[in-house]
């Protein structure tokens, strides 16, 4: 953990190293289009495959832009085994009880059925690195790193993040005692499993660090479709997983747009739309590879807002709200029929960890930065669904030229 930590002062000093060398060379600002770093919820499943998300740029980069983020994401969801029955007569009559209640009414050791298993707990951090390269003047290459690791959530390094600060919120603002069942199993505590329906199996334990993997998105900025307000850009994405549990390769494309409203005084706002969709294992290095979900196509839909206004001294402040929703991991048929075990512990909010895995994921996003020749940017996430995202997640980047 201490190594974790070490690496991750040494990336935070690389900006300031760089632009102290950098200073009397750049231009005044870096900003282009709208400020969105890296802002993908830390999903437990997520951190095995690549996932797309909004470019909200107006043009291609003309220097190196090179854009380091670090996130910090609460999880949660007791242990929970699911049978999937085989046979269509079971099925259907699984589909007469809700999913809570139709382990009352089977013997599940008697069932030709599919099994997978999922226990979700502790805070993801995570860091994604990219480099932006110009290609040509309407063209560019992106390629950014993965990192990944398991902690306990403890201060300081956790704050909003950690459960003790999640559930002294719950008791005295919002959603009263112990909703979720945390406090059965204590505090700050870390551990992920889940057991595939093959029988794969991915666990992680506290200050498990791995890498997760690599990703290169082309992008392109036909100038036929752009003019002084509307920008466009078309993406193709290419992401390689390096994690034990999941050796593959990831296909996607999206389409981005962006609008800008200018209002006065160096006001103005910027309104961003994006739409895409991944083919997950694409190409499988591993036929043991445990399967994160059982559609093979994701895909997604986000939007962001935008307000800016320029200070006297020429640096941008941003203020944005986003909202993504990206499609379910696992078919949603199968909600209608799947037969959920409760751990004999947990009574609240119990099967969220597998149900939720049924349901699209979405979220929303609000984001501070400020630009000139550094963007930084700091950013809240709530996932007021409960829909197996983190309960919480914070994040912090920089941007710079170099």
């Amino acid at each position: 953990m201490k190594t974790f930590y070490l690496s991750l002062s040494l990336v935070a000093m690389v900006p300031f190293i760089t632009f102290s060398q950098q200073a009397d060379t750049i231009s005044t600002t870096i900003k282009n289009g709208i400020t969105k770093p890296s802002i993908l919820s830390s999903h437990p499943f997520g951190m095995f495959f690549s996932r797309l998300q909004g470019n909200f740029k107006t043009h291609a980069t003309k220097n190196k832009i090179v854009t380091i983020s670090l996130e910090s994401a609460n999880v949660w969801g007791p242990p929970v085994t699911t049978y999937i029955p085989n046979d269509k007569a079971t099925r259907n009559e699984a589909r007469k009880y809700n999913w809570d209640l139709a382990q009352y009414h089977f013997d599940v050791e008697d069932l030709d059925a599919e099994t997978f298993q999922l226990q979700i707990d502790g805070v993801i951090k995570s860091i994604k690195a990219n480099i932006a390269f110009n290609l040509r003047h309407n063209k560019e290459l992106v390629v950014a790193l993965r990192l990944a690791m398991l902690t306990n959530g403890e201060y300081p390094f956790s704050f909003f993040t950690s459960d003790t600060f999640i559930e002294d919120f719950h008791s005295k603002i919002a959603g009263g005692k112990d909703p979720f069942d945390r406090k059965v199993f204590e505090l700050n505590k870390a551990g992920i499993k889940y057991t595939d329906r093959n029988g794969n199996t991915a666990e992680l334990e506290k200050n498990d660090a791995f890498i997760s993997g690599i990703e290169t998105a082309y992008y392109y900025y036909p100038e036929w479709l752009t003019n002084k307000k509307i920008f466009i850009n078309i993406g193709a994405h290419l992401g390689t997983n390096l994690s034990k549990y999941n050796s593959s390769i990831d296909l996607g494309v999206s389409v981005n747009a962006i609008k800008k409203i200018v209002i006065k005084n160096k006001n103005y706002t910027q309104i961003g739309a994006g739409i895409g969709t991944l083919r997950k294992n694409a190409i499988d290095y591993n036929k043991n590879n445990v399967a994160f979900g059982t559609n093979k196509y994701l895909a997604f839909l986000e939007s962001i807002l935008e307000y800016n206004f320029i200070s006297k001294k020429g640096t941008t402040h941003s203020i944005g709200l986003d909202f993504y929703i990206q499609t379910s991991l696992n078919k949603k048929e199968e909600l209608n029929y799947i037969i959920p075990i409760r751990y004999p512990d947990a009574h609240d909010a119990w099967g969220v960890g597998t149900t939720n895995l049924y349901k699209n994921n979405n979220y929303w996003t609000l984001l501070y930065s400020f630009t000139k020749k550094i963007t930084t940017t700091i950013y809240i996430q709530q996932d007021l669904t409960v829909n197996n995202n983190p309960d919480i997640q914070t994040g912090v980047s920089v941007s710079f030229k170099i």
